[in-house]
Formats: C-alpha cells, sequence, structure tokens
C-alpha cells in the first residue's frame, strides 16, 4: 500500500528512498514487494540503531539496558509501520499519525519507571531520555527515514558517552550539593564557614525540615561554585569532616 498518492513526502534523501521502494524500484517489480523490501529494511535498521543505544546503556551498568532498548525500537517500529501500510481505513481517512501519537504518549509511562528516587536525589533521568529518543529513532526507522535514525543515533551515542565526561569535569568546579544534618546541629552557619574559609562560592541555597520517625532532619541543598580544578570534591570532604552530617554529596 502506497500512501504518497495522498501523503506528500518532503523532498529528502531518505523521501527517495521510500519513493523508491514504494514505487517497486521505479517499476522494476511489484509495488508490493518493494513495500514489504522497504518493511523488512525498516525493522532491521530499528533493531542496529535501538541496539546500540542499548549497548552503551548496557556497558555502562543502567538498569534500562541493551534488550530494553532493543524492545522499545523494535516495537515503535512495528508500530510506525503498522501505522502506515495497516491501519485499516481509505487514504483519504486514514491517519497514519495516530497511532504513532499514541506510542509518544505510552512511551512517557515506562520512562517514568526508569526514574527512582533514591533517598534525596533522583536518578534515571538520563534512562528515561535515552528509552525516549529510542522509541522515536524506532519510529524514524520504521517510517524508512534511515539516514535521519542513523544521524540521530550516531549523536545519541556521542552525548551519553562523551558527554558525560564533560559533566562530571564541570562538576568538579561546579555543582549542587546536598547535605543532611540533625536540626539540633544548627549546621547551616558552619556550611557558610566551610565554604568561605576554601573560596567557594554559595548560591541557589534552600533548606527544608524532614520528618524522621519522631524527629526531623534538616535537608540543606545548595550550589558551589569554586576556583579549583577539585573544587567541589574537596569541598564535600571537609564538609563532611567539620560538619559530620548524616548525608553530604554532589547531585548529578
Amino acid at each position: 500500500m502506497i500512501l504518497t498518492n495522498v501523503y506528500t513526502t518532503p523532498p529528502s534523501i531518505d523521501g527517495e528512498i521510500v519513493n523508491f521502494f514504494e514505487t517497486g524500484f521505479n517499476g522494476l517489480i511489484d509495488e508490493n514487494i518493494g513495500v514489504s523490501l522497504l518493511i523488512f529494511l525498516s525493522i532491521v535498521f530499528a533493531v542496529i540503531f535501538s541496539a546500540a543505544i542499548g549497548m552503551q546503556r548496557e556497558k555502562n551498568g543502567h538498569p534500562a539496558g541493551f534488550r530494553t532498548h532493543l524492545l522499545i525500537g523494535l516495537g515503535s517500529a512495528l508500530i510506525m509501520i503498522i501505522s502506515i501500510y495497516a491501519a485499516p481505513g481509505s487514504y483519504e481517512t486514514r491517519d497514519p499519525m495516530r497511532l504513532a501519537a499514541a506510542g509518544v504518549t505510552g512511551i512517557g509511562f515506562l520512562g517514568a519507571g526508569a526514574i527512582i528516587q533514591n533517598g534525596f536525589s533522583i536518578r534515571g533521568l538520563t534512562s528515561a531520555a535515552s528509552i525516549w529518543i529510542t522509541m522515536a529513532i524506532g519510529m524514524c526507522a520504521g517510517a524508512g527515514y534511515f539516514i535521519i535514525g542513523f544521524v540521530v543515533t550516531s549523536l545519541t551515542l556521542i552525548f551519553l558517552t562523551f558527554f558525560h565526561k564533560i559533566e562530571v569535569k564541570a562538576s568538579s568546579r561546579s555543582a549542587m550539593i546536598i547535605i543532611v544534618t540533625r536540626v539540633e546541629d544548627k549546621s547551616l552557619d558552619k556550611i557558610m564557614s566551610v565554604c568561605e574559609a576554601n573560596n567557594i562560592k554559595v548560591s541557589e541555597m534552600s533548606s527544608e525540615l524532614v520528618k524522621d520517625g519522631d524527629s526531623f532532619l534538616s535537608k540543606i541543598v545548595f550550589r558551589g561554585t569554586g576556583t579549583k580544578k577539585e573544587a567541589m570534591p574537596d569541598l564535600v570532604v571537609k564538609l563532611t569532616q567539620e560538619i559530620k552530617p548524616l548525608e553530604c554529596k554532589i547531585l548529578h
């Protein structure tokens, strides 16, 4: 089934590839065979793209790893294929984006499941983002847009692999720090003193009381900015030594 009679394919290399298959290699073979080959390639590329992202996450020990991303990419491609070629209805009444839009909405629930609150920190935001982009890449492959899928997959791998090192390097000079102490310790003045003694600029500070059984804990979060390369890790060590908090760490 060819949708180019109704839905004009945007001018691009990927669009030319889709048209080439849907017209049966420009009339050399039956159009249905051409579409079947396009669907087969869509599934293959969706598996390759999602597997590449999943392998990167698996090697770095993240819960949403190889199999999870592989299934997301494959399922997204299948949704897109069904949206374009298998959804019932005539060309005039059929909207291939309707089922795809439902898939975009549904992936949010899976992404939310990857976000975990661990104590006073939140983990899994990057995993949720990688799940979301894998879904988008899978749909891209399912629509026959292989070059765009390859480019976005390559950029995703670059961001996940190399930009993490940039984040770590940047957080050594400026980062959000969380400190949890007992209320009676009155640690706010001590924090300011330690930061001032180590030439750390304090900003974006907030504090709140957290109930812990029959008592309350003080949770203080602030951004520290220093000039030295390892300013923030050194500050955490010194705050731990001086204040002896229940928890003191850098929020990534």
